[in-house]
């Protein structure tokens, strides 16, 4: 017995539900240290199980070590158990394999959700009158879900771009998931061979924004909401470009950036639970001639636009030089006339200046004359009050003062004798008339 395969008696057990290091043996002792289990198999088929730390003596008896499985914060065990069971322990956990009770135990990751996800769980439960009923909840996040054992999450299956398309080809189920996104997302998206109602084939080249809102809403609603999207976009385009034509439609290509272009693609959008926030149109593609006329025809627009555009900057560049220099005329002239206004005030400052001095020297001219005259005026005031108190002196004297005052102007050029015809008066008492004479 000893060196026998350890597997020979468990073939039909699972490989993950046993341990490697197997001791096989029909008579000695062995270990089972602290912290192990082992199963201790009898020929009669029983079995018991064996924690450590303990000391065995074996006897026609197989000793099994036991694997012990562990599962962190973000795992769990999964347990299944020969009964059908199946046991779920959330992490941290520990748990040895039961070879008698159990088929399997695996350590499972948690599905951890963030704050922009969420996920569709379904499970087995019973209604009022206890028929089987299967309950459904969403769970947003974020959170940490580790499933019951009655419990599955909800695969979804869109359209998307497969993994040897491109950005814009979708193929139906390659888009797999279990996570669903909340947040606003977008997508690219071709609407091939349009025609316009001139027989004009061309590619229309859309983006759309969309964002979830009710996910019950969805669920029961559509299986495929990409691919929902693909076809009201693809609707709505074919629906504009009918009624225009390839001038036309050059001419209105901004419309395809307006919500209002694009009905089929909300109302089907808010029938399913979502919203269309914003389209984008990046662009057309036409046939290889026609796109190669649409070419030529730009180039020539981009060379007539450049063109236009570099004479009208070297107008502009001349306008700026012209309106440059007049404003130089301009301020030349200002700073003349400025000038010519300061040499103005300075030669009226001048001439104040000098006629303030003439002033001042008039003033002082006349104030000496005025002076002078006084002076003069004094002078004479004092002559003759000094020869009418001598006149007095000598009229009180006797002296005939006319004949003083004739004396004193011998020769007079006129003599005014002034004669009143009165009768002569007394002798020695001449009268005052008759002793004036004007000498001239």
């Amino acid at each position: 017995w000893i060196g026998r395969d350890p597997t020979a008696d468990f073939a039909g057990l699972p490989l993950s539900s046993r341990s490697p290091p197997t001791l096989v043996m029909t008579f000695g002792s062995k270990t089972v240290r602290e912290g192990e289990r082992a199963c201790v198999w009898s020929r009669d088929g029983s079995a018991r199980l064996v924690d450590g730390p303990r000391r065995l003596f074996l006897c026609l008896q197989r000793l099994e070590v036991l694997p012990k499985h562990s599962a962190g914060n973000v795992e769990y065990l999964e347990v299944r158990r020969r009964d059908g069971t199946v046991i779920i322990l959330p992490g941290p956990a520990a748990r040895f394999f039961d070879p008698v009770e159990d088929i399997s135990v695996h350590v499972r990751e948690a599905r951890l959700i963030d704050a922009s996800e969420a996920l569709v769980v379904y499970r087995h439960t019973a209604n009022k009158v206890g028929e089987p009923h299967v309950e459904r909840r969403v769970v947003l996040g974020p959170a940490r879900f580790i499933p019951s054992a009655d419990e599955w999450v909800h695969e979804f299956e869109w359209s998307g771009v497969p993994q040897d398309g491109s950005k814009t080809t979708y193929q139906p189920k390659a888009l797999r998931f279990t996570k669903l996104r909340v947040i606003p997302a977008s997508a690219y998206h071709n609407v091939s061979e349009v025609r316009t109602n001139d027989d004009t084939l061309i590619t229309v080249k859309l983006m759309l924004f969309f964002e979830l809102r009710d996910v019950e809403k969805m669920l029961d609603a559509t299986n495929d909401p990409i691919g929902d999207f693909i076809n009201a976009a693809s609707a709505d385009v074919i629906a504009f470009c009918a009624g225009v034509s390839y001038e036309t439609f050059l001419n209105e290509t901004h419309r395809l950036n307006e919500l209002d272009t694009f009905a089929q693609l909300c109302v089907r959008a808010q029938h399913i639970g979502y919203d269309i926030t914003k389209v984008v149109f990046r662009g057309f593609q036409a046939g290889a001639k026609l796109q190669a006329m649409h070419d030529n025809a730009i180039q020539e627009r981009t060379r007539l636009r450049l063109l236009e555009e570099t004479q009208a900057q070297e107008q502009r560049q001349a306008d700026a030089a012209l309106a440059a220099e007049t404003r130089r005329a301009a301020q030349q002239a200002e700073l003349e006339t400025g000038q010519a206004q300061q040499r103005a005030q300075l030669s009226m400052v001048s001439v104040k200046a000098q006629l303030a001095e003439r002033r001042l020297q008039d003033e002082a001219e006349i104030e000496r004359q005025a002076r002078a005259a006084e002076q003069r005026l004094a002078e004479q005031q004092a002559h003759s009050a000094e020869l009418l108190a001598t006149m007095r002196e000598m009229k009180a004297m006797g002296v005939d003062l006319t004949k003083v005052l004739v004396s004193q102007h011998e020769a007079p050029d006129k003599v005014i004798k002034l004669d009143t015809g009165a009768a002569p008066a007394a002798e020695g008492k001449k009268s005052l008339l008759s002793a004036i004479q004007l000498n001239l």
